[in-house]
């Protein structure tokens, strides 16, 4: 049943609900009464009196005159010049229109839909998105306080803030092309904002919650809240200009350009840091115009704003600075800054350089090259000593092993772990090799394939294999942890043996290979490299009896080995390894036992083991021995190079391992059957001059002969 009403006058609390289908004509509404139209209800020549209350949406048909005696009305999805009082609401439905539309104090909400012409938020007005609205004209704020929350508002439109009162942004998502402050004080919480704020000195901006502007200001008292963030992009039609800025949250200055870097401002007047962060954008790599920078104009900096460094270039490129360094803070027009005010959130990494922020005379902070490198550079041409020391330990863990004699063949189990390492002697900025310390271990098994007499002299010759791994900690310059290095590494050779029957001269001729797979890990990186290790060795020695059972033997050693490491990149730069070379001439003597280590019969009580063992420990034949030499390293080569193609940037280290180191060893063999050898031998090295390994080991070797 359709139902109608007409000269019905609303106040003190009457009321007129039009329901769906249902109109009402001549309707008063005056200060208390409430008139509430359904969508699809009709209520013609409406009219509104001061306080009184209009409750509608976008589907209902309504016209009248407002209180101000303006005519407005609302039909066919369209509602023009509406005024919302005080307890008043109307409901734009997705798809419709709203023109004109004045709230003072009242309720506006917009389930999608378009905002034309001007609508006017003032003293409490409320308007409540869902869904995405639609604004390609102005929002205007005039007076008192208003809440604009929930939903998105997207457009080419913009929002103007007049009147003392605040505009509260809550839970927005907000696309316009301006919003213009020009009083009082526009707060974003929990917002997403993309837009420039245009605003007038005097006035504030304040964002909280979790909110992020995307956008330029100019110019306004800002405020950052902890969580807040605030992106300056480099195209922004204005420069970012701030009054006061109290900065607890985060600012980063973006870029949506390609091609040449083109740095961004911001300028304060005052700043007061509350742990806030700058993101800016640096170009290591170029000596002008190479980074956004923070200008502090004829105030103060104060409290603490840590600055995040961002290499905006090819992270491998970096200069040293000159003068100054690169200005990041500007102090002008006798502005201070505390001492402080800024410190540096992160490394700053580019080539072979650090970059460490520096507040200077002037007010001004800037970013300089390091005296000393990065961690990188000590730990990166470590790698190249360390893998040569461990091929020289591993081939030189061969001597002797032809010091007990017999007409088989012999295959030679040997495990040895030890110590290697090098002194400080001035560091990588003086050419010298990293400070470093570590471990290594290797197994290694040893089989002759040859033994033979030839013209008075016995010949062997042999394959051996090897595993192992080393870990060594380096040292920076300046003392400081650089970082690890760990080699895992795999190696074959070969060995040539002759003794002069007649006098006892011998020459021991070693050749091999080693394959390292290394990973060098600092705070920063963890970069891995491949290479291949050589080394030949001819080592003499001439033995000479003291007594029937003591034998003195001077010996000579020549080494050379090379290395050539595969280049590589960590996360600041190009790591480039020049072919590593080294030659060791090695002096001493041995001196030991010279028992006849022939094992003879058996003496073991037990029937199963009768004919190959011995009773006691103190039957078997043993022999001993101790070997102190001087051991020269010299014509030592290998650098690492680090840098870019950028002109400028790249940097050569050439760490020498030139030096004099005194060695000592001491073994003893025993033979516990027959066919077997068990022996054990340490040793022990320590620089005297350079740059020359030192370290300790010690080693058990099992020989089976047959």
């Amino acid at each position: 049943m359709e139902g109608k009403a007409d000269n019905v006058v609303l106040e003190n609390g009457g009321r007129l609900d039009v329901l769906t289908g249902h109109t009402a004509t001549n309707t008063r509404v005056d200060d208390g009464g409430t008139l509430d139209v359904r969508n699809g209800g009709t209520a013609t020549t409406v009219s509104m009196g001061n306080g009184g209350v209009l409750l509608a949406d976008s589907g209902a048909a309504v016209s009248g005159t407002r209180s101000d005696g303006k005519a407005f009305s609302i039909g066919g999805g369209q509602a023009d010049a509406l005024m919302l009082e005080k307890g008043s609401s109307f409901t734009l439905n997705a798809g419709d229109t709203a023109t004109d539309t004045t709230v003072n104090g009242g309720l506006f909400t917009a389930r999608g839909g378009t905002l034309a012409g001007t609508t006017t938020l003032n003293n409490g007005a409320i308007l409540t998105l869902s869904g995405k609205t639609v604004n390609n004209d102005t929002l205007t704020i005039r007076e008192g306080d208003a809440l604009l929350q929930g939903g998105a508002l997207t457009g080419n439109g913009s929002v103007e803030k007049s009147g003392s009162g605040t505009l509260t942004v809550s839970n927005t998502t907000l696309t316009q092309k301006a919003v213009n402050l020009n009083e009082g004080t526009l707060t974003l919480n929990d917002s997403t904002v993309t837009t420039d704020v245009i605003a007038q000195r005097g006035t504030a901006l304040k964002l909280t919650g979790s909110t992020v502007l995307n956008g330029a200001i100019d110019p306004t008292n800002v405020t950052l809240a902890s969580g807040a963030t605030w992106n300056i992009p480099d195209n922004a039609t204005v420069q970012s200009v701030v009054d006061d800025l109290s900065h607890a949250g985060q600012i980063h200055f973006t870029s949506t350009r390609t091609g040449k870097f083109v740095p961004a401002t911001l300028k304060v007047k005052n700043l007061n840091g509350q742990n806030g962060t700058i993101s800016l954008r640096v170009r290591p790599d170029m000596a002008q115009n190479n980074a956004d920078r923070l200008v502090i104009d004829g105030g103060r900096a104060t409290g603490k704003t840590i600055l995040n460094l961002v290499n905006a270039g090819n992270s491998a490129s970096g200069l040293a600075t000159s003068g100054k360094g690169i200005q990041v803070v500007e102090a002008i027009n006798g502005a201070t800054t505390e001492e402080g005010a800024f410190i540096q959130g992160n490394k700053l990494q580019a080539g072979a350089f650090n970059y460490s922020l520096n507040r200077d005379s002037d007010e001004s902070w800037y970013l300089r090259s390091e005296n000393a490198y990065r961690a990188e550079v000590p730990l990166y041409a470590s790698m190249l000593t360390q893998a040569m020391d461990y091929d020289r330990i591993l081939a030189g863990s061969r001597s002797h092993q032809t010091g007990v004699s017999g007409e088989n063949n012999s295959v030679r189990l040997s495990i040895q772990g030890g110590h290697l390492g090098h002194d400080n002697n001035g560091g990588i900025a003086r050419g010298a090799t990293p400070e470093s310390s570590g471990s290594y271990g290797f197994v290694r098994l040893e089989g002759d394939l040859l033994r033979t007499e030839v013209a008075g002299m016995s010949v062997t010759a042999g394959v051996y294999g090897a595993a192992g791994h080393s870990s060594v900690d380096v040292k920076d310059d300046d003392g400081s942890r650089a970082g690890t290095v760990r080699d895992d590494a795999g190696s074959l050779g070969g060995y040539l043996n002759l003794i002069h029957n007649a006098s006892g001269l011998w020459a021991d001729i070693v050749a091999q290979g080693t394959r390292h797979s290394m990973k060098a890990s600092s705070d920063n990186n963890d970069f891995r490299v491949r290479g291949w290790g050589w080394l030949g060795s001819l080592e003499t020695g001439l033995p000479f009896s003291i007594t029937d059972n003591l034998m003195l033997e001077p010996q000579l050693q020549y080494t050379w080995q090379g290395l050539s490491l595969d280049d590589g990149q960590d996360n600041a730069s190009y790591v480039k390894f020049g072919h590593g070379s080294a030659q060791h001439v090695r002096a001493g003597f041995r001196l030991g036992s010279h028992h006849d280590m022939n094992f003879g019969k058996g003496t073991s009580s037990r029937d199963t083991l009768r004919g190959s063992a011995k009773h006691s420990v103190r039957e078997l034949p043993v022999n001993w021995w101790v070997q102190p030499s001087v051991i020269r390293t010299f014509s030592s080569r290998g650098d690492m190079s680090m840098g870019t193609a950028a002109a400028g940037s790249n940097m050569t280290f050439s760490p020498s391992q030139n030096g004099t180191s005194l060695d000592l060893q001491a073994g003893l063999e025993a033979r516990v059957r027959e066919n077997i050898t068990l022996g054990v031998q340490a040793s022990y090295a320590h620089s005297i001059n350079g740059s020359s390994a030192e370290g300790y080991n010690s080693q058990a070797t099992l020989n089976v002969t047959f």
